[in-house]
């Protein structure tokens, strides 16, 4: 033997796919690798993405694919963190990365669609679309997407072949939907003056590296902008997880920030009611709380951005890394799904996250006014009438606290106290996925009396588990929840197309209703969850 030579690339670990910790980012970065290394390429050909009729190209610039990423550094081997002679200071989807695994992630995906938006993408195009469209288009499912054809499947219709993800992220979305800003918000250029003089050189040293200071502001949106680009882009992701029955997925999205926000005076009065005026009014238009057509009991069919599946952040932050951006102003998307994932694979998915003591963040941007950061002590009222709720109701909001700075909420959008907070979709989305799995396994037995017992134990494992890990509310199991799966919960049509329905009624620790799961096992092994939320009669 002639010499000893050791391989540290480590093989990508196959993900199991009851996980609720693994984030999928699509965004835009620039590449910087010339190859992927040989473990991603390995899982992608062994998960079908490069080798048969439908594979994908892994050359250069690894677009419209998703790359399995396991640590920060090997981001940064095949893309650029930001800062670079080529940044324009919107490298938003690497700085989101870096705040994921800053903050506790484990697991991600990156599904690359191009490069940063740059000064040139407000030109219009050939085909009618602005840079800045096009590559907000590109991000989107598409129309022509299909659930059975790989090459359908553009940007976020990625998450079609990723079953273990459960958070989905958008970095880029606020700034390709902003309008063209037009100078930078405290930002001045400082012009030497006078003539020139000699002065005595100073002993040589390490010459520190200029951080770089970048002329536009962070990206804020006009009224127009909300309601053109981001509501219908976030609604259009909404209707695309809906329709394609990805109920286990949380969409996380950074609330942007208004364009007409009035920084002078933010400096001079933080606690300025003015400051947080806009986003109310952006929230009563695109998150209503008058969902025509349903209640908590009875959801709608298309609720908008008023759902349990959107979890919107705020405000905007400034972290160890942001100083890569434009204003050093970072999307708080980023930290607040890697706080997440460290909250589930710490604490379970189920439980709070506002418990989790977030990393590497120093503030936030814009002040947000005292009021706006407390709990009312009554009870919340919703409907077409109701009061206006403070931001802390209707956003995952970051603050600071007497403990420092902190998640001061971990909630949805949804109008109402049955799906607000968070963790109590993310129990939903555990059940259902436990479902799913379940559903894939007797996908070819016989559906009759057996199977339903079979079915009936296995949830109700799940369920006891859950609620020995103090993620249901009651003093014994028949107060916590109850699993029934026979012939009363199927119809003879039911039965005759191959569908196996379980009823699962459980009580969340974290909320005052009583959840009611209806889970249909179909033939192909998938599976369709209807949710409704009854108050428990006293």
């Amino acid at each position: 033997m002639s010499r000893v030579a050791f391989d540290n690339a480590r093989p990508v670990a196959e993900s199991d796919p009851a996980r609720t910790d693994i984030a999928c980012f699509v965004g835009l970065a620039r590449v910087t690798g010339t190859a992927l290394p040989p473990a991603i390429v390995d899982w992608l050909e062994q998960h079908g993405w490069t080798d048969g009729p439908l594979a994908r190209s892994t050359d250069p610039p690894f677009a419209d694919i998703p790359i399995p990423i396991e640590t920060y550094a090997t981001f940064t081997s095949l893309f650029d963190p930001g800062g670079s002679a080529s940044s324009y200071g919107t490298d938003y989807l690497a700085t989101a990365v870096r705040s994921f695994f800053a903050q506790g992630g484990r697991r991600c995906y990156i599904v690359r669609m191009g490069d940063p938006v740059a000064p040139g993408d407000d030109a219009v195009a050939q085909n009618g679309l602005s840079g800045k469209g096009q590559k907000l288009a590109a991000l989107m499912p598409g129309s022509l997407y299909a659930p059975d054809d790989r090459r359908s499947w553009h940007g976020v219709g990625h998450l079609g072949g990723l079953p273990d993800v459960s958070f989905l992220a958008l970095p880029d979305l606020p700034a390709l939907c902003a309008s063209a800003p037009t100078a930078a918000a405290g930002v001045t250029v400082v012009v030497p003056a006078g003539p020139s003089q000699f002065v005595e050189c100073s002993p040589p040293g390490a010459v520190p590296v200029p951080r770089p200071l970048y002329a536009l502001p962070a990206p804020r949106l006009t009224q127009d902008d909300y309601d053109q680009r981001w509501a219908p882009s976030v609604d259009a992701i909404l209707t695309y997880l809906r329709q394609s029955n990805i109920r286990e997925i949380q969409f996380v999205a950074a609330f942007p920030l208004p364009q007409d926000l009035d920084a002078a005076a933010a400096v001079e009065n933080p606690d300025s009611a003015m400051l947080a005026q806009d986003i109310h009014d952006v929230i009563q238009d695109q998150m209503p709380e008058n969902i025509s057509g349903g209640t908590d009991a009875d959801p709608p069919a298309d609720p908008g951005l008023s759902t349990a599946f959107l979890q919107l952040s705020y405000p905007w932050l400034k972290t160890t890394g942001s100083y890569v951006l434009n204003e050093s102003l970072e999307p708080p998307d980023g930290a607040l799904v890697g706080i997440l994932a460290r909250n589930a694979l710490t604490r379970g998915s189920f439980m709070n996250a506002t418990k989790i003591v977030p990393a590497e963040i120093s503030d936030v941007w814009p002040p947000i006014p005292a009021e706006d950061t407390q709990v009312p002590s009554t009870a919340l009222v919703w409907g077409a009438n109701s009061p206006a709720k403070p931001l802390i109701i209707r956003l995952s909001l970051f603050g600071f606290t007497p403990a420092g700075l902190r998640l001061l909420s971990d909630v949805t959008t949804y109008p109402g106290e049955s799906y607000r907070p968070a963790c109590v979709h993310r129990l939903v989305a555990v059940i259902s996925r436990a479902a799913r799995q379940l559903g894939e396994r007797i996908t070819f037995a016989q559906n009759g009396p057996a199977l339903w017992r079979c079915v009936e134990n296995s949830l109700g494992q799940l369920m006891t588990q859950l609620w020995l890990s103090n993620a249901l509310e009651g003093a014994s199991i028949q107060q916590a929840f109850s699993v029934r799966c026979d012939a009363s919960t199927m119809t003879q049509n039911d039965l005759d197309n191959g569908r196996l329905i379980a009823l699962v009624t459980f009580n969340a620790a974290a909320s005052i209703e009583l959840i009611r799961v209806t889970l249909a096992l179909e033939t192909s092994g998938a599976s369709a969850q209807g949710i409704a939320a009854m108050a428990q009669a006293s």
